[in-house]
């Protein structure tokens, strides 16, 4: 069993917290992770840059000057990509799907790999629970002033079935370097970002549930 840092629903230290070996234990899969990083990133891409061929400039239908006798190269149009408004050869055309797949068992394999990398490097907490009384921001700010973490890029997750998610995640939209998601939306760029991952136990035992092993789990 491998053991982090536990904060209780104020944020301060309260022990450690136990996590499970046959999850966390285990050796993350970096090339997988590495496909699951450069498919999201793919998939977030926009795709708006555009340039007009040739074709697609307006004007330019008349022929500049006559074939022959003027002492001049031949030109057909004047929307040529060699004159200066003319069209863009081999430009970003915004028809190109960037789109990258992956089947599920990748997907979750990189997820785990993703918490087991984390938790290799010190950068996952445990927090007993996440509780805001009223929607003020700085009760979130005090939770992560007490673990001390304001000037550290913090992920928060909580277990996805949580009854004041959008409470929670309202209270912490305009804390800079906060981002708080549910078990349930994890992806693997938020945790290679995160200086820590803060998880709470009910979140925790989400992941033991989507991730472990079936055979172990069984």
């Amino acid at each position: 069993m491998s053991n982090v840092t536990l904060l209780d629903s104020t944020g301060k230290q309260a022990g450690s917290q136990e996590l499970n070996s046959d999850l966390f234990g285990q050796e993350p899969n970096s090339h997988i992770l590495y496909l699951a990083k450069v498919r999201q990133e793919a998939n977030a891409r926009r795709g708006t840059a555009h340039t007009k061929t040739r074709p697609e400039v307006r004007g330019g239908g008349a022929k500049p000057w006559r074939q022959k006798g003027t002492g001049r190269a031949r030109a057909g149009s004047i929307r040529s990509p060699l004159w200066r408004g003319g069209g863009v050869t081999h430009g970003p055309r915004n028809n190109v799907n960037w789109t990258k797949g992956m089947n599920q068992k990748e997907s979750v394999l990189a997820l785990a790999s993703a918490l087991q990398l984390a938790c290799q490097q010190g950068r996952f907490s445990v927090i007993q629970e996440l509780k805001i009384a009223e929607p003020k921001t700085k009760l979130m700010a005090e939770i992560l002033k007490n673990a001390g973490l304001e000037s550290k890029k913090v992920l928060i997750v909580v277990d996805s079935a949580n009854a004041d998610l959008d409470l929670l995640k309202r209270v912490s939209a305009n804390i800079p370097n906060l981002k708080l998601i549910s078990s349930s939306e994890i992806n693997v760029l938020d945790m290679l970002k995160a200086d820590l991952i803060l998880a709470t136990q009910k979140a925790l035992a989400d992941f033991d549930n989507r991730f472990m092993p079936k055979e172990l789990a069984a």
